[in-house]
């Protein structure tokens, strides 16, 4: 079994993102896509959390663009954040966004925000985020969503 020390964040390419996607995020929906627009842009990245064995554990994707309630400051949208579910509470998450608010600063960036499923609201505010405005239900999932924000 894995430890958590045992476990490192990399920087890794969208088709690697896309399978934890697809287990984590579209599980009851195999007809929804799981290759997001802004994927495959120059500014993009996107980041895991790897074991020894080189096995995706975790995933999030950072997209260079406007904030929809803010469009001032340079911002990434953060999107597809995913842990694999014996993972979950291990931190991984939290050190997937710690890796990514450091490459945001490295780059210039602002402003850091997301499309929040409202099962994941605590998450993301124990790591700073704050709400933005009212919930709504997401298109894809169907699920309540919040708009997060938090500058780095």
């Amino acid at each position: 079994m894995v430890t958590a020390d045992e476990i490192e964040i990399r920087f890794v390419d969208a088709a690697h993102v896309r399978p934890l996607r697809r287990e984590v995020l579209r599980v009851d929906m195999p007809e929804a896509t799981v290759e997001f627009e802004g994927d495959d842009d120059s500014t993009t990245f996107h980041l895991a959390a790897v074991d020894r064995s080189l096995s995706i554990l975790a995933v999030s994707s950072w997209m260079e663009r406007p904030s929809i309630d803010d469009p001032s400051p340079r911002a990434v949208q953060l999107r597809g954040m995913a842990t694999k579910a014996q993972f979950q509470g291990w931190g991984l998450g939290a050190r997937l966004l710690q890796s990514g608010f450091r490459t945001a600063q490295e780059r210039s960036i602002e402003l850091v925000w997301a499309n929040a499923r409202d099962s994941a609201l605590n998450f993301y505010l124990k790591n700073g985020f704050e709400i933005a405005g009212e919930g709504f239900i997401e298109g894809v999932t169907r699920l309540p969503h919040h708009r997060v924000r938090r500058t780095v």
